[in-house]
C-alpha cells in the first residue's frame, strides 16, 4: 500500500510540475519592444502622416557648342631617375645623419636615395621609427625632389 501511494505521489508531482517547467524555460525576446525604423521600410506605420514625394528636377537639354578646354601646356615631368640603393644602417638616426651629410655635400640624388630607402624599410617593417621621424623623412624626400628640380633648371 505504501508503495502504491509513493508511486501515485511521484506521478502527481511530475504531472503538476511539467507545465511549470515549460513556462520556466520560455524565452522572451527583450529586443522585441525596441523601436526599429528599418523594420517598417516595407510596411510603414499606417498612423504616421504620409510623406510628400520628392519632386524630380526637370532636365533641359542645352545645345550650345563650346570650344574644348585648352590643352595643358606643360605635361608634368617625370621625377628624375633616382637609383634605388640599399643602405644597411641599424637605426633611423643613422639614416638621418647620412641624409644630412649628403645634403651638406649638395648630393641631392644621394639625399633622396637615403630617405627613400629609410621610408621603404620602415614601411616593410625592417626598421622601427616613430611617426614623427617617419614624417620628418617624408618631408626630407619632398624637399629633396624640390631641390633636385631647382638644380636641373
Amino acid at each position: 500500500m505504501t508503495l502504491r501511494r509513493l508511486a501515485t505521489g511521484i506521478a502527481a508531482i511530475l504531472c503538476l510540475n511539467s507545465p511549470a517547467r515549460a513556462a520556466m524555460y520560455k524565452i522572451d525576446n527583450p529586443a522585441s519592444n525596441i523601436y526599429n525604423p528599418a523594420a517598417r521600410m516595407n510596411n510603414p506605420n499606417p498612423l504616421s502622416p504620409p510623406t510628400q514625394p520628392v519632386p524630380q528636377p526637370t532636365v533641359t537639354e542645352v545645345t550650345t557648342t563650346t570650344k574644348p578646354a585648352k590643352q595643358i601646356k606643360e605635361q608634368p615631368r617625370p621625377k628624375s631617375a633616382i637609383p634605388q640603393k640599399s643602405y644597411h644602417f641599424k637605426i633611423v638616426r643613422a639614416y638621418i645623419n647620412a641624409a644630412k651629410k649628403a645634403f651638406a655635400q649638395d648630393d641631392y640624388m644621394e639625399f633622396i636615395s637615403i630617405t627613400e630607402d629609410a621610408l621603404r624599410r620602415i614601411s616593410a617593417g625592417t626598421l622601427k621609427a616613430s611617426k614623427k621621424t617617419e614624417r620628418k623623412l617624408a618631408k626630407y624626400k619632398v624637399f629633396g625632389y624640390e631641390l633636385l628640380d631647382k638644380n636641373e633648371d
